[in-house]
Formats: structure tokens, C-alpha cells, sequence
């Protein structure tokens, strides 16, 4: 039931998914431009140096000789081996001189990165908020005047769960690279796979630690602090149904997203990205609801309570 609500809100509230898109649009218009203003001085350097290298002329050369087995030979290689030899030495050369540089643009991006992540968890919890409104009075709220009136709120979550959920990113980068690597040195196919998997499933588990979070913060009214405490005592009760439902979810959303990304040649990733955004935050808002028993709109003509059996027609049994 939870998760057939969750579709039967998202779709009752589909301009959501319009109006994060938009917004994600924008968002990744002003950091990339933003992203290209700071790294283009820092490294413009490195990289014209890195073009005087050649390198695409001699990875092509180097392909076709091995392909054609052309080449002249010598010490045990031919030509253009020796040549790819020489470049990949050039490379580190001009990166050890361009070391600074280059930190300061690892550096550079991961700030944004951070910054982004925040917003993008601003713009989660105004889904969120818009559809607490929705489900327990039936309202309608405008998601930009919605943004701009929890706007301290919603950045003042936001930091705190980014900064949690950093330290949770680096073991999903860690053990899916890892476990890729390890099973790769036997086949490359089998390591790609494992490394999907394996970010999936840790991704699902982090998602279903932290699921309930944003709703307590928004549908109780706690303090950040006391959200994720009533986050985590909801998670020792339904933690196991959650990872599932988030595993299955994460993996239907790479497979439907490769299909669109092929068909829309990339474009159509943000549509994906923009629906997953408002489902999940749909089936974390129901789970809540069911989780303390308070009654919700599932639309604007049924309105469900968790404490009773599941029926359709209560229009006339409104929330209180």
C-alpha cells in the first residue's frame, strides 16, 4: 500500500517533477558557469601544455600499430609503443609541474560539489514540504514561494544532512571501486557489474538509514537534531522494508535512465533524475505517515488512514 500511494501522490503532483527539473536546469547552469570561471584560470596552464603533448595523435597511432601490427621494432616494442611510453613520462612531468594548479581545482570542485548537494537538498525539502501540505490538508503551495519562505530551514537541513551523508559517499565510492577492482583483475565484465551492485546496495542502505529524517524535521516540527533521532528509532523498525524498496527503486532508475539516455542521446536524464526526485520523497513522506499513524490525502478525492484497514472511498471522513 505504501508504495502504491507514493505513485498515486507523485502522479497527483507530477508538476513537482516540472518544476524540479527547471529548477535543477538553472542550478546546473549558474554552478557550471560559475565551474568554468574558476577553472578555467587555474588550469588553462596544465591543459595547453597537456594538448602540446599530443596525446590523441599518439593513442591513435599507438592503436592502429597494434591492430595492423605495424611499427618498426625495438627493444622488445615498436615504435609507437615507445612513443605512448615517452607521452605517458611527458604527462607526469607536466603534472608535477602543474601540481598546485591541479589541487587547486580538485579543490575548487569539490566546494561545488558540496554547494550544489546543498541546494539540491534545499530544492528535496521543498518537495517534501509542498507535499506534507498536500497530504494532510489537501493544499496547494507554489514550490518557488515555498523555497523562498522555508528558506532557512531548508539550509539549515540541508548542511547538516550534506555533511553526514559525506563521510556515507566516500564508503559507497570506496567499497564499489574497490570490490570493481578486486573482481576485475579476473574478468572486467564481472568487476563493472559487482561495482554497479555494490554502489547500489550501499547507496539503498544509506538512503534507508536516513529516510525518515526530512519528514520528521517537516511533518513534527523537531529541531535537526531531534529528527535524526527519530530517524533512527524509525529505522530500527523499518529499515529492512525500506532497503528493498530503495534497492529496487535505485536499480529500475539506472536501468530506465540508460534506456532514455540512449534514446535522447543524454538529454533526457534530467527527466529521470527529476521523477526519481519526487517519488522518493513521496514513498519517504507515506512510510512517515504510516509509521505515526496519521491520516493522509493519497489525492484530492481519498484520503487513507494507516490505523485502519485500507479503503478507498473516505471523502467523508476527513482529516482532522
Amino acid at each position: 500500500m505504501i508504495i502504491k500511494d507514493s505513485f498515486s501522490i507523485t502522479i497527483s503532483k507530477f508538476s513537482l517533477v516540472y518544476q524540479v527539473i527547471l529548477v535543477l536546469l538553472i542550478a546546473i547552469l549558474i554552478f557550471g558557469i560559475i565551474g568554468y570561471a574558476i577553472l578555467a584560470p587555474t588550469l588553462s596552464g596544465y591543459v595547453g601544455e597537456l594538448k602540446g603533448l599530443g596525446i590523441g595523435k599518439t593513442i591513435k597511432d599507438y592503436v592502429k600499430s597494434v591492430f595492423g601490427g605495424g611499427g618498426i621494432q625495438n627493444d622488445g616494442g615498436n615504435e609507437y609503443y615507445q612513443a605512448l611510453v615517452d607521452t605517458v613520462k611527458n604527462i607526469g612531468v607536466v603534472t608535477k609541474n602543474h601540481v598546485g594548479s591541479i589541487w587547486g581545482g580538485i579543490i575548487a570542485i569539490i566546494v561545488l560539489a558540496v554547494l550544489f548537494s546543498i541546494f539540491y537538498h534545499m530544492c528535496l525539502y521543498t518537495v517534501t514540504d509542498t507535499l506534507h501540505a498536500f497530504m494532510s490538508s489537501d493544499s496547494e503551495y507554489g514550490f518557488l514561494s515555498n523555497m523562498i519562505a522555508n528558506l532557512s530551514k531548508s539550509f539549515k537541513f540541508s548542511l547538516a544532512y550534506v555533511g553526514v551523508s559525506i563521510g556515507s559517499m566516500i564508503i559507497v565510492v570506496g567499497l564499489s571501486l574497490g570490490i570493481g577492482f578486486l573482481l576485475g583483475a579476473l574478468n572486467n565484465f564481472l568487476g563493472i557489474v559487482a561495482s554497479y551492485f555494490t554502489a547500489l546496495l550501499t547507496l539503498s542502505i544509506q538512503r534507508a538509514l536516513f529516510s525518515g529524517w526530512m519528514p520528521a524535521y517537516i511533518v513534527s516540527d523537531l529541531t535537526v537534531k531531534e529528527s535524526l533521532g527519530a530517524n533512527f528509532k524509525m529505522a530500527t523498525k523499518r529499515f529492512r522494508d525500506q532497503l528493498g524498496v530503495y534497492f529496487v527503486l535505485y536499480l529500475s532508475t539506472l536501468i530506465l535512465g540508460i534506456i532514455v539516455a540512449i534514446c535522447t542521446f543524454g538529454f533526457g536524464i534530467i527527466i529521470v533524475w527529476g521523477l526519481c526526485a519526487v517519488l522518493t520523497q513521496a514513498h519517504d513522506m507515506v512510510d512517515y505517515y504510516h509509521y505515526k499513524g496519521k491520516k493522509y490525502y493519497r489525492d484530492s478525492q481519498h484520503v487513507v488512514d494507516p490505523t485502519k484497514k485500507y479503503k478507498e472511498a473516505v471523502l467523508d471522513d476527513p482529516i482532522e
